[in-house]
């Protein structure tokens, strides 16, 4: 990994979603029956299964283009197909992006929970790798399984957390007081609860043995969404919405403390927060937290996912079983409001750690789309902390530029070389350098170094190589790339830079 990004650059430790399942289940309450959403389906109304990571444009059999730049650089989506609730999971060699339940297309299968393998040397082809959790337990039905988080716990196995249904819908229409079952205007209908499985490898396959809902408060309307949150001493803690909105309740964000194995719970569950601002729309879901340094920050989405109303938020807590406060009165990330079809909708965000900084997938809707069947793409965007404010998203150059530097400076197959690594790097960037030759690019590199040492700021440098018609993007990435090759001493002064460039974001 370039210097530039290894030293200093840890801008947060983040809570890598995922957990639950265990060895005393909660007893399920279904003493009280709340009121009943009008129109509910006898199955859990909402978010229908989607059409899947191939149903757009596959590059090739199984494959996926990814436009991980452009995304950073022109706020498009990573992936143009329906991608729902997204989750990424980042491992020493690849990354692994996971989402809601699919229905089957002519490319693929249906698949419970969809995953796509994005590995260094792929060159932002993933590979579509089919269903990560092909087998159901017996008390749940196919075609509501959403938002999975996956786990890496410390013992090198993964534990998939998602909603499902909590019992089959067959026995609510007979069985009223059956664990599992509430009712609506149209009868008895089965809660959305949380299960979890586990698996040896991040493809899967996860296996869930279970015989009932890990977390399923039925007198609640039931339980969606989980998320992991590992705290700075190690301990797992559960994230998770109360379902409410299913049946005219209030919704509510949890946390729980689980157990070291993430498999079973050993605390009460502490409400952070509800839907208390207009913007919100009476409900809040999708929690996931983040530390940065001594902050915890509380992410979530509120209001009705399938329109452009629905948005993120955040809220800082003094603790992971709160209490959380929220530093704004209006959406964090909300639709772009321009009249343009980018970001409309935004929400399901997950967090990963990748170059030692925080990326934040989420899903927003696709063009012309809305309701309980709208599609839904994946995009990606850069955090950065700045200190005594809510987090930002971090600009697109210098994030696309340390995108590109994660995803291929590791490479063990460049050249050992300095010069043939530096050029091999910038010309595997996809459209970029395409006209300049290895002399030009060479003498960019090296002038970069030579604003450095003069004690240039870091907009004196990208000046200087913008004269030379390179983009901001380009420029950034040329800065970042010479320090590691051609001017080391100058990668403190390098990393200030870019830093304050990643402050300086929307």
């Amino acid at each position: 990994m370039a210097p530039v990004l290894a030293i200093g650059l840890v801008l947060a430790a983040c809570g890598v979603p995922g957990a639950a399942d265990g060895a005393k289940r909660p007893q399920l309450d279904v003493s009280i029956e709340p009121n009943s959403r009008t129109g509910q389906l006898p199955i859990p109304p909402g978010r229908h299964p989607t059409l899947g990571p191939l149903a757009l444009n596959p590059s090739k059999a199984n494959g996926i283009q990814l436009n991980v730049l452009s995304a950073l650089l022109d706020d498009t989506p990573v992936f143009n197909g329906d991608f729902a609730d997204p989750f990424a999971l980042r491992t020493p060699d690849a990354l692994y992006l996971y989402s809601s339940n699919t229905v089957a297309t002519h490319y693929a299968p249906a698949a419970h929970i969809p995953v796509i393998e994005l590995t260094e040397s792929s060159a932002f082809e993933g590979h579509y790798l089919g269903d990560a959790l092909p087998k159901l337990p017996k008390w749940t039905v196919s075609g509501f399984q959403w938002a999975p988080s996956v786990w890496a716990r410390p013992d090198g196995t993964y534990v998939m957390y998602y909603s499902t249904p909590a019992t089959i819908p067959i026995l609510c229409r007979s069985r009223s007081s059956s664990p599992g079952c509430i009712r609506t205007t149209k009868g008895v209908s089965s809660a959305m609860c949380i299960s979890a499985a586990t698996s040896r490898n991040p493809s899967g396959p996860f296996v869930d043995d279970s015989s009932s809902a890990f977390v399923c408060p039925v007198s609640q309307g039931g339980a969606i969404d989980p998320s992991v949150f590992i705290a700075s001493n190690g301990t797992p803690w559960l994230l998770w919405k109360s379902d409410g909105d299913c049946c005219g309740l209030a919704t509510t964000i949890y946390s729980q403390q689980l157990a070291p194995d993430g498999l079973s719970i050993v605390g009460p569950a502490y409400p952070l927060m509800g839907a208390t601002q207009p913007w919100e729309g009476g409900l809040v879901e999708a929690p996931s937290m983040v530390q940065s340094g001594s902050n915890l920050w509380l992410f979530y989405s509120a209001n009705l996912w399938g329109t452009e109303d629905y948005g993120i938020g955040v809220a800082e807590c003094a603790s992971v079983s709160g209490p959380c406060t929220k530093p704004l009165d209006h959406a964090w990330l909300a639709s772009n409001g321009n009249g343009g079809e980018r970001d409309r909708g935004p929400g399901g965000q997950e967090f990963f750690q990748a170059g030692g900084l925080i990326w934040m997938v989420f899903h927003g809707l696709a063009p012309g789309q809305s309701g309980n069947t709208a599609q839904r793409r994946l995009y990606v965007h850069l955090l950065t902390f700045p200190s005594g404010q809510p987090p930002k998203i971090a600009d697109g150059d210098p994030a696309a530029a340390l995108a590109e530097a994660v995803l291929y400076d590791d490479d063990p197959n460049l050249p050992a070389e300095p010069r043939s690594a530096y050029l091999e790097l910038l010309h595997k960037v996809p459209g970029a350098y395409s006209d300049d030759s290895d002399t030009s690019l060479l003498a960019d590199g090296m002038l970069s170094c030579s604003d450095l040492g003069r004690d240039q700021s870091a907009s004196q440098t990208l000046a200087s190589l913008e004269r030379r018609h390179l983009s901001a993007f380009e420029s950034y990435l040329v800065a970042m790339l010479s320090t590691k090759y051609f001017c080391p001493e100058h990668v403190f002064q390098a990393l200030v830079d870019v830093q304050q460039a990643l402050a300086n974001g929307p």
